[in-house]
């Protein structure tokens, strides 16, 4: 759970309106519940630096999978080890943090690539030092030589300068790092292309092939012919290769893939040869010195084969949290102090939230707030209330047009819907699918959350009406889990455990328990006759044909919406530039001008930040100016112009800078003039201003989540070097909102009475 945000004159709300984690920097003071999942994965973290401490040759490597439902605190977990691995090592750790996209295993690559490449001269430390290893052998030959060894082992000396002082034999030396390359990457086009990082000249072709580019013809030369991102086996040994490297010798390396699940998923429907990648992935971080954390739902491995599940190494499962661990909390979101909660209101949230930590957190945002407006304590029925207010908020309808889908789509279009197997409202069956005879089938219960002793009742009374009336089998789909002290009812009156709905999993986690029921009514039921043998066959033939058919009409109609979409999205981006090409002047005149001033200088540098690394249009204009200019440096405009702007990568970076220029300039003209306001009340902001506040901070972050940040790094290709920003848009623009928010709240908090 995320850290106290220190409540500006005792006004705000102490609790997060948004429970999302995201991974923090090692500088933040999140407080963190000492679950049994917690302690299992930090005695695995201290198992894996303790082993790279005490051999540092030996191969420590550690995979470990963490394993829970929304909202459990799997990202929660993977931050906090990365803090707690950093100040271990009082900062010495390198880590990356990747969301597996729900697509392939070169998409992950990709996204791996594009963080490596913000971090690039680690991978150069790490060529150089392996190269100094290699000189130092040599200089240790000479006792005029032998002192540099020490000094070029402690990293004081520039290896390749040594070299060329000495005039030793660069090509005899090189040879022998591409030789340890090779032993340490096990791949040979890997070595070569890492010993050229040491060669001038060759920088930027080196990592244009990293990133998964075809390699250029200055690396051809060189017997470097592959491409990265050819296929999923060469993107898994990619990042392999990398974690040999990076993990080389003492030096750790912690590596968290987050939501893999989605892209196991992908995979799953694959050939074998992307698991069999993946396998081997696994096999290589684990001989490495690599902590490889692997984070997603419950199903994240078992719908894998064995031998692949077998190298995912130790299974942690997310507990949830009970209620002396809410309490712990609540007193500390709150400096000690426990009102408008009481020990019996914290209890009940916990187990209405079922103990997930985003569900509490944002209980406890609803409930403080609601307390507070009426000028009281939180009551049992608040909490009833705020729960139900919650987790009924998901749209019922969609999930019951999604279970529609599902049954046509597996030839079960001969469902009923609304279904009453006696003449009483509390007999409904949402859907209804009749099976074998005599008014068998299997019913569909579908039910919002059960808070209450009457919710619990409601769906009680459904499933024993249609067994005490139809012969069926019952399936139940709920929107959250059900609590521990309804569940044994619920699942003794409809026959089964409850489907939980997960949006990912769902239509075919649904479809297997359809298929399922029906087959076991249709064995309850034979039928008679001479073409008794084949009917099975026609039965599964005809709801295969049913399938087919209704997916191919799926599949038409997402194409048309997906054409209807990108047209849409091209015409906004359009109507977008259009707007932005009004401006008079460039957003950098313009955050120098009045509309910023009056804003602490603390909130204005951060602002100031934020327009540098959106900024591609002044940069891009000048570019193209210089392209018009008849001289050297106008004809290498005019063949970057060329050779680049026609290109998909740059013509979308380019396009999110100015949306993200758009947005930056909005919320900072919306910050401003609520500050104006905030200062101009006597004895300092209301109640309503920091609400204000907080709700237009979870604008900026809701419209920052859906632009694609991380393809403005595609305009790399365009710009030049002198104008390429030695911050990213994902470093100044992550958790920006809450830093705007903290600068704002120690200046007023400054300035109060």
């Amino acid at each position: 759970m995320d850290a106290y945000d220190p409540a500006p004159i005792g006004e705000a709300n102490p609790y997060p309106s948004s429970a999302v984690a995201q991974v923090a920097d090692t500088g933040s003071t999140v407080y963190t519940i000492p679950t049994a999942a917690v302690r299992r994965a930090t005695d695995a973290m201290n198992g894996y630096l303790d082993a790279l401490r005490d051999a540092p040759q030996t191969p420590a490597g550690r995979v470990v999978a963490v394993v829970g439902d929304y909202g459990t605190g799997k990202t929660h977990l993977a931050s906090y080890l990365v803090r707690h691995a950093t100040e271990r090592l009082d900062g010495d750790l390198q880590s990356i943090y990747l969301t597996a996209p729900p697509d392939t295993f070169v998409s992950l690559y990709r996204t791996f690539a594009d963080k490596l490449a913000d971090r690039r001269e680690v991978v150069h430390r790490r060529v150089r030092g392996l190269y100094a290893d290699i000189l130092a052998v040599e200089l240790r030959r000479s006792r005029v030589t032998e002192p540099l060894a020490e000094q070029l082992l402690a990293g004081a000396l520039d290896p390749v300068a040594v070299v060329d002082t000495f005039n030793m034999m660069e090509s005899q030396l090189l040879g022998q790092l591409r030789d340890r390359l090779r032993k340490v990457t096990e791949n040979a086009e890997f070595a070569r292309a890492l010993t050229l990082l040491l060669r001038g000249g060759f920088e930027d072709p080196v990592w244009e092939w990293i990133a998964g580019r075809p390699p250029a013809d200055v690396l051809r030369e060189r017997g470097i012919t592959g491409t990265l991102t050819g296929s999923e086996a060469t993107a898994l040994q990619a990042m392999g290769v990398f974690a040999l490297l990076i993990g080389y010798g003492p030096n750790p390396f912690v590596l968290v893939i987050d939501e893999l699940d989605q892209l196991l998923t992908a995979a799953g429907r694959r050939e074998d040869e992307a698991l069999d990648a993946f396998k081997e992935m696994l096999r290589v971080f684990a001989d490495s010195n690599t902590f490889l954390l692997l984070a997603g739902l419950p199903d994240l491995l078992s719908t894998l084969r064995r031998d692949v599940r077998d190298r995912s190494g130790e299974q942690i499962t997310m507990t949830p949290l009970s209620a002396a661990d809410v309490l712990d909390y609540v007193l500390r979101r709150q400096r000690g102090r426990l009102e408008p909660f009481s020990e019996a209101t914290v209890g009940q949230l916990v187990e209405l939230a079922n103990g997930v930590p985003r569900g509490i957190i944002s209980l406890c945002h609803r409930l403080w707030r609601r307390a507070r407006d009426q000028g009281g304590q939180v009551t049992s029925g608040m909490v009833r209330e705020a729960a139900r207010e919650l987790y009924g908020g998901v749209d019922a309808q969609h999930i019951l047009a999604e279970i529609r889908r599902v049954l046509v789509s597996t030839g079960h279009e001969n469902f009923r819907p609304d279904y009453f197997p006696i003449d009483d409202p509390d007999s409904r069956v949402d859907y209804w699918i009749p099976a074998g005879r005599d008014d068998a089938g299997c019913g569909i219960l579908f039910s919002g959350p059960l808070l209450e002793e009457s919710d619990a009742v409601r769906v009680e009374t459904r499933a024993r009406i249609s067994h005490a009336y139809r012969d069926c089998e019952l399936l139940l789909v709920v929107l959250e889990p059900v609590p521990e002290r309804f569940l044994p009812r619920i699942r003794e009156a409809v026959g089964r455990e409850p489907l939980l709905y997960r949006p990912r999993s769902f239509a075919d986690q649904f479809a297997a328990e359809v298929t399922s029921m029906t087959g076991r009514i249709e064995e309850r039921y034979p039928a008679d006759g001479p073409l008794v043998p084949l009917a099975p066959h026609m039965a599964r033939l005809d709801r295969r044909q049913s399938a087919t058919q209704h997916l191919l009409g799926l599949l038409n109609g997402s194409l048309s919406d997906l054409r209807a979409q990108n047209d849409e999205h091209l015409a906004a981006i359009r109507r977008e530039l259009r707007e932005l090409q009004r401006w008079p002047v460039p957003p950098g005149d313009r955050r120098n001008g009045d509309d910023l001033a009056d804003l602490p200088t603390s909130v204005t540098e951060l602002f100031d930040r934020a327009f540098a690394v959106v900024d591609l249009r002044t940069p891009v204009g000048v570019l193209f100016r210089r392209a018009f200019v008849e001289d050297e440096g106008g004809r290498g405009a005019r063949q970057a112009v060329r050779a680049r702007v026609r290109t998909p990568e740059v013509q979308s970076a380019v396009g999110v800078a100015a949306l993200l220029n758009a947005l930056v300039e909005a919320f900072g003209l919306a910050v401003a003039e609520w500050y104006r306001a905030a200062r101009q009340r006597p004895g300092g902001p209301a109640p309503f201003h920091w609400d204000r506040l907080n709700e237009m901070c979870l604008i900026f972050d809701a419209v920052h989540e859906y632009l694609p940040v991380r393809q403005l790094r595609g305009a790399r290709d365009l710009v030049d070097d002198d104008v390429r920003r030695s911050e990213t848009a994902s470093d100044v623009l992550t958790d920006f909102s809450a830093r705007v928010r903290r600068e704002l709240v120690t200046a007023l908090t400054d300035d109060a009475p």
